[in-house]
């Protein structure tokens, strides 16, 4: 049976080519109404006049994705409603990042990142008041493993998929589905950085039909999902975790101790595959009965090195800035809190290390860095850490709220990276370690902009980890659960008190010190003695021919399979070469005799 889209209202953003311009197509030739957004109003118009001239009904919209409420009013004043929103909207602004201007991270971060917020927020009280909603948002290979050149993108892009899966928690109970695709497709963005042969294999049409299928209301139930799709070739993708390992939760927890069981970290025989932000390993039981932690020889040190630490007037800040101070480290504690960032000072000093506060906002980057010159005349490794909470149920979270979380937690990651990652290149060293959140890598109820934040904090990292590799500048991102000021406002006491900072500032350690040789671009949860390496796990998934039209009704016939994580064909991709493999291989996948198949 042929899925009808009767009934139903679609907006599709930069629909004026490419991916978007598909799904318009596909969605109005199955019955629905369409919205086709595009800043390039001839290009939309188009787009408008040929599903037209097939019998359907389309109307341009040429309003910004940033004023969402501008581009869903148009579907409500054309179609009375809407059911679907496609946030597909994007630009490219590559730049290696010591080139990437600030206005090329931040507009990259607009299109894409605030663009699919501002008109999710103004489809959403619609989707709520008729229990039903179906919202898809694009990412890309990019943004799941990082690509060189592209860290403004891939923060964007790995951003919609901590949103995503926030959406589709607060939405489950309104029978609104969220769905994250990363779809490989020839369009105006794809044409300047891949071969005309591949563009010629990576047609949208066969991206439109996954979307159509995960869109429809008959269709399976997708939401909080992440798919990659491309040439045919469909497969999803899941968090694997290795099981980690424990150290005793004493003074012996160093980051010596953790050199000595590192292998034991990032040991995947035996892993677990979580599924919220609750799946974490509670350890501390067991590390509380165990013999002191031995120690590496010669020991873990960072003796002569200068350490910035954002957000270290308290809580993990405080612990890395003292733990630091203990190993011989100059440290920079900055904070907003002059009375916070001062008394870490003194328990540094009076510890026999050396510190300076740096008063001000994670944001002003340059400006911590030059404290760390003037002060020390050097910098070697960064812990961006500063964060702040604004949690609000998305029908009630104010763009302020919004635009506030991103800005501390994002965009203060990205000036603090900026501004020291001249030095590290000019010197050949540098350590770096970004703090995600369980909640970013799972999402979260009433945490929409918390875990697009930290989720794009993810792919952030993991590009400055390709870019930083070849001088020695290792980027690794942690997702710690500790008792701080933070969890204490959604922790029951007894958490907090129990779950010391201390107890995670010791892996902090190690990753940013000259023992870490190797290990850069990858996820590490941390709670209460305990620490495991997360990763990407994908599906062997199902190649369709390439020359056979594919439908939405292909996709549901093969879903058991595209979505099978236990068949031993799933594979483990950490770059987007290697995530384009199978897309590559599926290229001359054809059948003997096509067919014609009906939309």
């Amino acid at each position: 049976m042929s899925l009808s889209f009767k009934g139903h209202t679609v907006v599709v953003t930069g629909a004026g080519g490419g991916l978007g311009k598909a799904y318009s197509l596909l969605f109005a030739a199955r019955g629905a109404n369409v919205v086709v957004n595009d800043f390039n109003g001839e290009a939309a118009q188009k787009v408008v006049n040929e599903i037209k001239r097939a019998g359907g009904n389309a109307v341009v919209n040429t309003s910004s994705v940033t004023d969402g409420a501008a581009v869903i009013q148009s579907a409500i004043d054309a179609f009375g409603g809407i059911t679907i929103l496609v946030n597909n909207a994007g630009i490219l602004r590559d730049k290696g990042f010591k080139n990437m201007s600030d206005a090329e991270f931040d507009q990259v971060i607009a299109v894409h990142l605030k663009g699919a917020y501002a008109c999710t927020k103004a489809a959403w009280p619609h989707f709520r008041n008729q229990k039903f909603g179906r919202i898809v948002n694009t990412s890309s290979a990019a943004g799941i493993y990082g690509n060189f050149g592209q860290a403004n993108y891939s923060a964007a892009k790995m951003g919609l998929i901590g949103f995503t899966k926030a959406l589709a928690r607060e939405g489950a109970k309104y029978n609104i589905n969220a769905i994250a695709v990363a779809p490989a497709a020839a369009s105006k963005m794809t044409e300047t950085i891949m071969p005309p042969e591949m563009l010629e294999k990576l047609k949208p049409e066969f991206v439109a039909p996954f979307v159509a299928a995960v869109c429809h209301p008959d269709g399976p139930n997708a939401s909080g999902r992440v798919f990659e799709v491309g040439a045919g070739f469909v497969a999803e993708n899941r968090w694997e975790r290795s099981r980690g390992t424990i150290w005793k939760t004493d003074g012996t927890l160093t980051p010596s101790a953790v050199k000595i069981k590192w292998s034991e970290v990032i040991d995947f025989s035996d892993p677990r595959y979580p599924e919220s932000a609750a799946d974490v390993e509670s350890m501390l039981d067991v590390a509380t009965t165990l013999p002191p932690n031995p120690q590496s020889t010669p020991l873990v040190q960072h003796g002569g090195q200068t350490v910035i630490v954002t957000g270290a007037g308290a809580g993990l800040g405080r612990a890395y800035a003292l733990m630091y101070g203990r190993l011989g480290a100059n440290v920079v504690v900055n904070d907003l809190s002059e009375k916070g960032a001062n008394a870490v000072c003194e328990e540094v000093r009076q510890a026999g290390g050396k510190a300076v506060p740096v008063i001000c906002s994670a944001e002003d980057g340059d400006g911590i860095v030059k404290a760390a010159l003037d002060a020390f005349g050097g910098v070697h490794v960064l812990v961006a850490n500063a964060g702040i909470l604004r949690d609000r149920s998305f029908v009630s979270m104010s763009e302020q709220e919004w635009d506030l979380v991103m800005a501390i937690h994002l965009r203060g990651t990205y000036k603090c990276a900026k501004a020291v990652w001249p030095i590290f290149q000019r010197q050949k060293y540098g350590r770096i370690v970004t703090t995600c959140s369980p909640v970013g890598v799972h999402g979260n109820f009433g945490q929409t902009n918390y875990c697009a934040a930290k989720a794009a904090i993810m792919g952030f990292t993991k590009t400055l980890a390709f870019e930083g590799k070849k001088y020695d500048i290792l980027c690794n991102v942690i997702v710690p659960s500790a008792g701080t000021a933070m969890t204490m406002t959604v922790w029951p006491k007894e958490m907090v008190d129990a779950y010391k900072p201390d107890y995670i500032a010791p892996v902090v350690g190690y990753l940013t010190s000259q023992d870490n040789t190797k290990t850069t671009g990858r996820l590490f949860e941390i709670t209460g003695g305990w620490a495991a390496e997360t990763r990407w796990q994908r599906t062997g998934g199902h190649g369709f021919p390439t020359n056979v039209t594919l439908t939405p009704e292909d996709i549901i016939a093969k879903w058991d399979v595209i979505t099978n994580f236990d068949d031993g064909r799933a594979t483990y991709p950490t770059t987007t070469a290697e995530g384009m493999e199978a897309l590559i291989e599926n290229f001359d996948n054809t059948m003997a005799e096509p067919v014609k198949s009906k939309l």
